[in-house]
This record gives structure tokens, sequence and C-alpha cells, in this order.
């Protein structure tokens, strides 16, 4: 269980809060969907989980853990974020992208990472692309090494921010059976969308949020 426990984030010159007093939980084995326009604090609050942002008020917290208590080594294999820009290493090839995480965050020998990286890419249908740089790559590929990178660390909680914003429909398809694969194997999976469409391929339960508030919530 991922427990959110009044949560707030304010930033300096803003005359608002970014997220104001959110509670939340996210259960094991489920995908969650942060819906809501622009600005209404979806990004912030997955950027708070991730612990990309620190200088929150109120908890987190992951089986009964504090994540702000956590050693980093321990909650990189714990969690990975997905940012929308995928963050791949454009020096690096789809290989190395996803063997890297595990050497320095696992302490993996190279072999070792490779092969555990490999591993997880051909689940996903991409070994073609190991040897490939990230220009090479489809906007739908680049996501699904992103996704592999995150998954070759094997953590319980997945967070993406806007994942199908650059895909077609074909692969927000792919996408969204990849999470639901994922869901059913125990994963804690929240995502960011505005794609209502993508949203539509989904079993999930929904938070709209609003000015930093949770507004509604549904089971889709």
């Amino acid at each position: 269980m991922l427990t959110v426990k009044n949560l707030s984030l304010s930033k300096r010159r803003r005359t608002t809060p970014l997220l104001q007093e959110v509670s939340l939980e996210f259960s094991c084995g489920s995908i969650s969907l942060l819906l809501g326009k622009s600005g209404a604090g979806k990004s912030s609050l997955l950027r708070c989980l991730a612990q990309l942002e620190t200088a929150y008020e109120g908890d987190i917290f992951f089986r009964n853990q504090n994540l702000k208590e956590l050693p980093a080594t321990q909650r990189a294999g714990s969690l990975s974020y997905i940012a929308q820009s995928y963050a791949l290493f454009p020096h690096l090839t789809a290989l190395d992208n996803c063997s890297q995480p595990l050497q320095v965050v696992k302490r993996k020998s190279q072999q070792e990472a490779r092969q555990q990286a490999w591993e997880v890419m051909t689940s996903l249908g991409m070994e073609e692309y190991a040897s490939s740089y990230p220009c090479e790559l489809s906007g739908g590929q680049q996501q699904r090494i992103a996704i592999a990178r995150a998954l070759a660390l094997n953590p319980a909680i997945l967070l993406l921010d806007e994942p199908s914003s650059a895909l077609d429909l074909q692969n927000s398809q792919q996408l969204a059976n990849i999470l639901l694969r994922l869901s059913t194997e125990g994963k804690i999976i929240v995502v960011a969308t505005q794609d209502m469409s993508f949203v539509s391929q989904l079993s999930a339960q929904t938070y709209r949020l609003e000015k930093g508030r949770v507004e509604g919530c549904e089971e889709r």
C-alpha cells in the first residue's frame, strides 16, 4: 500500500499552493489515474511520490515506511518514475539505457545487468532494438525502452507522467496492455494524464485534481 496523508506543496512566487492537503491510498495490483487540466497538480503529486519534490508538508508511506526516510538506493529499488520526456541517455544504446541503473543501484556486474535488461526488453518485445540509440527510435519505442529501464529494477511502484502524449493509437493501446499486465503482477501503477482516449483503455481508479485538491474519485 502506498499512502499519502495531508500532502501540501507550495512554491515561492506562487500565490496558490501546487497541492493542498491531498490524502490518497494506492493498492498493490492497481492502476490509479490522476486526471485534470494542466496546472491541476497531477505532475506535482507524481514528483512528490517519486521524491523529486521533497519540500512538501505531510507524509508519504510505502509499506508503513516514510519515503523521505528511506536511503536513496532503497527508494530507487522500490519505485520508478517515467517522465513525459522519457529521459533516455542519447549517447547510450537502448540496452545500455536499461542496464545502467542495475549497475548503479543494484551494483550488478556489466554482464549481469545487460542480461537482466535483455530479459526485460524481450518481455516488452523490444529486443530487436537493443543496439539502437534513442534518436533512432519512434516515440512508442522510446516509451517502451523507458518502461523497460524502470522495470529492470523490479520496482513495486511505477509512476508515469503523461505517458501517451507522444503516442499514436496503436502504441497507446500497447502501452495500456503493458500497464494492465503489470498490475496483475501486483505492482502499484500511478499515471498522470489528460488523454481520455488512453483512460478509456484502462480499468482503473481515477482521481480528478483541480487547483491542487482531489475533487472527485471514481472506478473505471
